[in-house]
C-alpha cells in the first residue's frame, strides 16, 4: 500500500454535516466522498442515487455521530432527508 499524505481543508460544521450525510447516502466514508470529487473533477454535481440499504447506513452514520439518540426517533427524519434528496435530484435541470 502507498503512502498518503495529508490534505486539509476547512468546512462549517453545517458543511461537514452535509458530506456526512452525503458520503451515508452513496454508502462510502467523508473522506472517499471528497476524495472521489476532488480527483474525479466532474463539471457537475452525481445525481442523487439510493439503494435499499441507504436509509439504513445513514441512520446508522447518524447514530455513530449522536450517540444516545434511540434509531426509532432517527429514521422518520432520515428517510425524510433522503426522499427529499431523491426527489430534487430527479426534478432538477442541468447546472448553469
Amino acid at each position: 500500500m502507498s503512502k498518503l499524505s495529508r490534505i486539509e481543508f476547512k468546512a462549517t460544521p453545517s458543511e461537514r454535516k452535509r458530506l456526512d450525510i452525503e458520503a451515508a447516502a452513496q454508502g462510502m466514508t467523508r473522506q472517499e466522498l471528497i476524495r472521489e470529487r476532488v480527483l474525479m473533477r466532474t463539471p457537475e454535481t452525481p445525481r442523487f442515487t439510493a439503494d435499499v440499504g441507504a436509509i439504513d447506513r445513514a441512520v446508522q452514520a447518524v447514530s455513530r455521530q449522536h450517540v444516545g439518540l434511540p434509531r426509532h426517533a432517527l429514521q422518520p427524519i432520515v428517510c425524510t432527508v433522503i426522499c427529499s434528496l431523491a426527489a430534487d435530484s430527479q426534478t432538477a435541470g442541468p447546472s448553469d
